[in-house]
């Protein structure tokens, strides 16, 4: 009798928790952005923590693991975009930006065809542009403007380039895409 209601019991509280617990993000890809369909607009990184030390505990043993590697990237960017920190110096925030970079070309370079990680490298190399977009020529030297020039126009290009193969594949959203490719230049 006791191990029945035990039974009963653990199945109710499975029941009622499964709606809470998700294996992974849900994704989706709405106007050209990619996004964490969770509600919230404004990602709280503290949310997603417990998640991302999985994820690079993962990562650690099995570097090759795409899926892993796409969602730490994505984790990254979207704790470290224009709606998280909007100020192009906030500290961190282009290292970090360099390291969702660094995962998403290693998936692609271990062939992950997702569109998904199509769509999220676009957005990284954006996202990398903008913090590059302010006017703080008093912050630097010539040498090191120089430098955020050659990082600002690679990005853009690559960034513009990646949109348009985009284009090219969801030509149902390619409005989307256009609007989203850069077209600023770099202000110093």
């Amino acid at each position: 009798m006791k191990k029945s209601c035990l039974l009963i019991v653990t199945l109710l509280i499975v029941v009622a928790t499964s709606n809470e617990v998700h294996a992974q993000l849900k994704v989706r890809v709405v106007s050209g952005i990619i996004d964490i369909n969770d509600g919230p607009l404004y990602r709280n990184a503290n949310k997603y923590a417990s998640l991302s030390d999985s994820l690079d505990k993962n990562l650690k043993a099995n570097p090759k693991d795409t899926t892993s590697l796409f969602f730490r990237a994505l984790l990254y960017l979207k704790s470290n975009d224009v709606i998280a920190k909007p100020y192009q110096r906030t500290k961190g925030t282009l290292e970090n930006l360099t390291i969702a970079k660094n995962m998403a070309e290693k998936a692609v370079s271990l062939k992950m065809q997702d569109f998904n990680l199509k769509v999220l490298r676009a957005e990284i190399y954006k996202e990398l542009v903008y913090r590059f977009t302010g006017d703080e020529s008093w912050m630097f030297n010539s040498k090191q403007k120089n430098e955020r020039k050659a990082l600002f126009n690679n990005y853009k290009e690559l960034a513009n380039k990646y949109y348009d193969e985009l284009i090219q594949l969801d030509n149902q959203n390619a409005y989307d895409y256009e609007k989203l490719k850069i077209k600023d230049n770099y202000p110093l």
